[in-house]
């Protein structure tokens, strides 16, 4: 079974991302859902611009992709700017910043092996619903408390609008 780490470092360099996003965008954690027999994961890219002191502000996500897994074929591209959903959104003001404060004393090795073990449990949820093994109630709950960890705040409005059962059911804001 191919891990969500390949397929992100798969679609992160595939024509779809290096064609329709700008260098220097950053990439949020995927979103998964289930339409019939595929399963999509879905991802934004934002801008952020570091600032002294540890801080970075993010910015409203501009695009949003959507891949099939494994395969990695792009199934939906969204430019949120042109989006009439999105009028009201000012894409030039930071919607908040990184360094969160459930992340706040986290170190850069600590950061670093959250998000690993993040990926590792979406691993288990994506063979579960490969139909390869069980996803226990614990484990679910591990990738509750990793999701809601690791996800950025001021970003969930937008988590929540594109896969907004995936983000209910595994964020507890």
């Amino acid at each position: 079974m191919k891990t969500i780490q390949e397929f992100i470092r798969q679609i992160g360099t595939g024509e779809a991302v290096r064609s329709l996003i700008p260098m220097g965008l950053g990439m949020s954690y995927p979103l998964l859902r289930t339409e019939g027999e595929h399963l999509l994961v879905t991802v934004f890219y934002y801008r952020s611009k570091v600032k002294p002191q540890d801080k970075t502000e993010l910015f409203p996500p501009e695009y949003v992709l959507t891949f099939d897994f494994p395969s990695g074929r792009l199934m939906t591209f969204e430019t949120l700017r042109v989006d009439p959903r999105c009028r009201n959104i000012a894409f030039d003001k930071p919607a908040g910043l990184f360094r969160h404060e459930a992340i706040r004393d986290l170190n850069r090795d600590q950061y670093r092996a959250k998000r690993e073990e993040f990926y590792e449990s979406l691993n288990g949820l994506i063979a579960y619903l490969g139909g390869e093994g069980s996803f226990s109630a614990e484990q679910e709950q591990t990738l509750s408390e990793l999701c809601t960890l690791l996800y950025e705040p001021p970003l969930y409005p937008f988590y929540r609008t594109l896969a907004r059962p995936f983000f209910e059911r595994f964020v507890k804001a």
